[in-house]
């Protein structure tokens, strides 16, 4: 472990898990960048992505460390629950007149009411590990959908949905790798790794081809015009 982190842990009492994800959250976000940019997958920008991810990883956390079944169980689980129940609400609400501050209150609102549901039910089918979860992933998978709302408005249903299914893909493989104790001691031994996420960032943001994604949509194009 780098000495600089055994210190704040050891003689300032800062949580290992607060430093970790603080210190992994570069990673997470260069990789839905890349993943933006050179594979084409699109999001709901890149908070939302990054907020799933560490609802994830709180998800999965247990007495004897992090049990990635659990969080990926739990968290898509959570996350779907979620996003029927904005849709839907948006869907009854939709005709209603209402300025759009008061319109997400309701929305994030009736979503909390049906977590609450949710957690009633988990605790007559005695669903432990479900109802022993903090509120903070809660709190985070709440807000998240309004992004999904917001969309749905902007862009309609169809492109709502591949959003959100391109959301919880990244966000599944981002917290599969975050939970790689390797990787772990790899970033408690070497902070600076974050630190030259920046450079990959910069090197990302300077890519001016074709996503991949855009190789196939274009294929017969590409085809024609090297045939030329």
């Amino acid at each position: 472990m780098n000495p600089i982190i055994e210190f704040l842990i050891e003689s300032k009492g800062i949580p290992q898990t607060s430093i970790l994800l603080l210190l992994m959250l570069p990673i997470v976000a260069t990789i839905i960048a890349f993943w933006r940019q050179f594979i084409g997958l699109r999001t709901f920008g890149i908070y939302a992505p990054i907020l799933i991810t560490f609802a994830f990883y709180q998800l999965g956390i247990t007495e004897t460390g992090i049990n990635l079944w659990q969080g990926l169980k739990y968290g898509l689980a959570l996350a779907i629950v979620v996003f029927l129940i904005a849709s839907l609400t948006h869907e009854v609400t939709r005709k209603i007149r209402l300025h759009y501050l008061p319109k997400m209150s309701i929305l994030l609102s009736v979503v909390a009411i049906g977590i609450f549901g949710v957690l009633i039910i988990a605790s007559y089918l005695n669903r432990g590990g479900f109802i022993s979860v903090e509120v903070l992933p809660l709190l985070l998978m709440v807000t998240v959908s309004e992004q999904l709302i917001s969309i749905y408005i902007k862009k309609g249903k169809k492109s709502a949905y591949l959003l959100t299914v391109g959301t919880l893909f990244i966000s599944s493989l981002t917290y599969v790798l975050i939970s790689w104790e390797w990787l772990q001691e790899m970033i408690l031994r070497y902070p600076y790794i974050s630190v030259i996420m920046l450079v990959i960032n910069f090197i990302i943001g300077k890519w001016t081809g074709l996503r991949l994604n855009e190789y196939f949509k274009f294929k017969s194009v590409i085809t024609h015009s090297e045939s030329d």
